[in-house]
């Protein structure tokens, strides 16, 4: 059991890099990882614009960008026609989707109420309304690896101004998707306990994000992955939610509004028909000189793929 989990994180880590090539419900994605820029938004940059162009035609259904580190308000999503005139986004597709924003840093977003068909080679913008202050723009970190985009910020009654970014974003087709539960109650530290979230839709050919909030900052953190233990055992410094057959070390980051500690990690699920039906549990341990025995944790977190 170890090595089928080792391989499967293996194959999450391997398909992560390649994840336009081998995906099936993923439709287009840019800069698709978890290292994101020292840049907010907010007003007056209230609404932002992404362009893109469609890789070939398809018709989506979902999208995200890259937030958090904000108050849980809710924002939207739009997909609108490029307008060759005026070089700004032009005619709305659809009706927009909302999602109320995770605090933690990661990829998140909504489904759109009316699937929307994109012709391929043309070029569209993701629209995102921002609500509240200075979230996490939807960015990454320098480098000279990522791709430029174009886009465009506006107030709320123009399109002032334009920018080339490093944007971070996805847009998946339709397709059916699994469902993730916790499990249990976690172990308290100084924020309270921390919470553990699946950030993403659980479905083969697709990332799926695993978050932890509301944990020490900085600080040393295990994500433990392997078959559900839905009762949980005791073992003397926790319990335990999962078989644990393979863990990934990670560094919690400092998140703001409010301050706490957080982390995303994203995998990418191979497109293999066997996975359909597989529960898969997870759960973060983090090292907190202030909690007892010097550790919380999060409850667990079962995620059956589809």
């Amino acid at each position: 059991m170890r090595r089928f989990f080792a391989e499967f994180v293996v194959a999450f880590a391997l398909a992560c890099s390649q994840a336009d090539a081998l995906a099936q419900q993923l439709w287009h994605s840019q800069n698709d990882n978890n290292t994101y820029g020292g840049l907010a938004v907010g007003w007056p940059a209230a609404v932002l614009g992404f362009r893109f162009t469609a890789p070939n035609t398809a018709v989506v259904n979902a999208a995200q960008i890259y937030s958090g580190n904000a108050t849980p308000d809710v924002h939207t999503l739009e997909l609108r026609a490029h307008d060759p005139v005026t070089g700004l986004p032009g005619t709305l597709l659809g009706p927009a989707g909302s999602f109320t924003l995770q605090h933690t840093r990661s990829f998140q977003g909504a489904f759109l109420p009316q699937p929307i068909a994109l012709s391929g080679g043309q070029d569209y913008w993701l629209v995102w309304r921002v609500a509240g202050m200075f979230p996490q723009h939807s960015v990454a970190a320098d480098s000279p690896n990522n791709t430029l985009s174009e886009v465009r910020v506006n107030d709320g009654s123009s399109w002032f101004a334009v920018v080339s970014l490093a944007a971070k974003f996805r847009l998946f087709t339709q397709h059916a998707f699994g469902t993730s539960s916790t499990m249990g109650v976690g172990k308290p530290g100084q924020y309270g306990i921390p919470t553990i979230a699946a950030s993403a839709w659980p479905t083969i050919g697709s990332p799926l994000d695993i978050t932890i909030d509301n944990c020490a900052r900085r600080q040393p953190s295990l994500l433990l992955l392997g078959l559900p233990i839905p009762g949980g055992i005791p073992i003397g410094i926790g319990t335990l939610y999962t078989t644990a057959d393979t863990s990934l070390f990670v560094t919690t980051n400092l998140q703001n509004s409010p301050t706490s500690g957080g982390q995303a990690i994203t995998f990418f699920v191979p497109n293999d028909p066997g996975l359909v039906n597989v529960p898969v549990a997870f759960q973060w341990a983090v090292a907190d000189a202030l909690a007892a025995d010097g550790l919380s944790h999060t409850a667990g977190l079962e995620v059956v793929l589809q």
